[in-house]
């Protein structure tokens, strides 16, 4: 596999665990710790860029983008979730 594969691939499972695990997340420290990786996940392509497609710096920060988008979102989740004091 080329780095763009890999990419791909990193990509398609921080979507794919936004979607399925982390809204079933009830401890915080689990939520928190996926929410560091998710926006380290950002930060790196960011960054460095989706390997392959240097040519279109905007690929990369539309990706970088729809991670905070989704890392918003799993914040409005867990708190609506989350049991009131």
């Amino acid at each position: 596999m080329d780095g763009f594969s890999i990419d791909l691939v990193v990509l398609a499972a921080f979507l794919l665990a936004n979607r399925t695990i982390v809204p079933e997340l009830r401890r915080a420290p689990l939520f928190w710790g996926f929410q560091a990786i998710n926006l380290g996940g950002a930060a790196y392509f960011a960054i460095w860029g989706v390997t392959g497609l240097e040519r279109y710096p905007v690929a990369s920060w539309l990706v970088a983008g729809l991670l905070v988008f989704h890392s918003i979102q799993n914040v409005i989740i867990f708190q609506t979730r989350r049991p009131k004091l």
